[in-house]
């Protein structure tokens, strides 16, 4: 049998009866979300599309997690999950999508996010945060904290993308999303996270926000004060499904993922 040798300060190597192996890849952990009590720990080639990335959810995020995922069983009438993970909470969100079209999936995660919000919330949200530089850059503050729980380490960057077309830091950049990873499905990514998250700021907080989902690298951009496009012109809707996601079509070659074809035009 072999063993484990450290080397170069955190790498390390296989080691054998016939010597050195070979090199394991070596980690970068960093600490996020609330309180940088969650650790998420990046391979050296994270970046590539099939690597993952290894997370550890803090107590809050457990917390967060519980809520979200009662909200959503109680919006699609499932019964309460026997544990609290991240596992449980996507196996959730694929009970979410079955037996629904692209809007179904969409109104559902619609009204559980407003479900989190107390009556008359939006016309405060309203009043507090109008379309300008602070409530965008506030906005993308506080985002890069509460919804690190479920897509993973996030940064806040300065960008011209926006309608006021002034710079500002009003771009959350997930480095590689955990819900995308974990669920390896593109229709949730679009229907449940994008389409109803820009909805709801969109059209009920009056806090236009555009998302950007990256399929190849498993990034993602949020571009808070920048009006998205209607959905028949997103070019999010035109990707296929992931080979690796449980509900791919075999015949989606080509083709937009089969969960997203209401959309086509």
């Amino acid at each position: 049998m072999g063993r484990r040798a450290d080397v170069d300060g955190g790498s390390d190597v296989s080691v054998g009866s016939r010597g050195v192996r070979a090199r394991a890849t070596s980690t970068t952990t960093e600490s996020y979300s609330f309180f940088d009590l969650a650790r998420a720990e990046f391979p050296e080639d994270w970046s590539e599309p099939g690597v993952r990335v290894r997370y550890e959810d803090g107590a809050l995020d457990f917390a967060v997690m519980a809520w979200f995922m009662r909200k959503i069983g109680t919006a699609i009438n499932a019964p309460p999950p026997g544990e609290i993970s991240y596992d449980a909470f996507i196996a959730l969100c694929f009970l979410q999508m079955k037996g629904r079209d692209a809007k179904g999936m969409t109104d559902v995660t619609s009204g559980v996010i407003r479900s989190l919000v107390p009556p008359g919330g939006s016309a405060v949200f309203k009043t507090l945060f109008p379309l300008n530089k602070f409530s965008c850059e506030l906005n993308a503050t506080i985002t890069k904290i509460v919804f690190a729980w479920m897509v993973g380490p996030m940064t806040v960057e300065t960008t011209m993308d926006n309608d006021l077309g002034i710079e500002m830091a009003s771009k959350v950049h997930i480095k590689k999303c955990r819900w995308l990873q974990e669920s390896g499905c593109t229709a949730m990514c679009v229907n449940m996270c994008k389409c109803a998250t820009q909805e709801v700021f969109t059209d009920d907080f009056g806090l236009p926000l555009t998302i950007k989902p990256n399929f190849e690298d498993k990034s993602c951009d949020f571009y808070f004060g920048l009006t998205p496009p209607p959905v028949e012109k997103d070019e999010a809707l035109l990707f296929g499904c992931n080979a690796a996601c449980a509900t791919a079509a075999p015949d989606s070659e080509g083709r937009p993922c089969h969960k997203l074809r209401p959309y086509e035009g």
